[in-house]
């Protein structure tokens, strides 16, 4: 009985040392690597890109049935950790358009991506690459 126990205790020993430190693992509320839904499309981050990876409904749906974008084409590049856990920066895919005709896209200059709610929600706050207008659009995490 002894013996079962010691090994027990190894093993357990063992298993502990070899936990692997998950804090900054997808999911994690100081990442940004997963799936973000704002409503009208899902955004795949990982590392400093985020790609479109469904486009369910709203404007974003106009801009990909007249060819503008894909499943898969960059919606957020360059995106990098600020000093905190919580603050990143990087650029926005935006469009512009007049009578439900898209004109182009551009990406904005660098913007603000502040992570919040132990990392379910993610604020861009971008400048519209056509003027002076700042916008910020609400992002849930749904997967992980």
């Amino acid at each position: 009985m002894k013996k079962l126990l010691l090994l027990l205790t190894v093993i357990a020993l063992l298993f502990i040392g070899c936990k692997k430190d998950n804090s900054d693992s997808a999911g994690s509320s100081t990442n940004l690597d997963g799936y973000w839904d704002n409503g009208e499309i899902i955004v795949h981050i990982q590392g400093t890109e985020g790609r479109f990876y469904q486009i369910k409904q709203g404007e974003w749906k106009r801009v990909w049935e007249q060819g503008f974008v894909s499943i898969g084409s960059l919606k957020f590049r360059y995106i990098s950790k600020l000093k905190t856990d919580e603050f990143f920066q990087g650029q926005e895919l935006w469009y512009r358009g007049e009578n439900l005709v898209v004109l182009e896209t551009a990406f904005s200059g660098t913007g603000e991506f502040n992570l919040r709610n132990d990392g379910t929600k993610l604020y861009v706050n971008t400048i519209n690459p056509w003027g002076a207008n700042w916008s910020t659009v609400e992002y849930t995490r749904v997967y992980p």
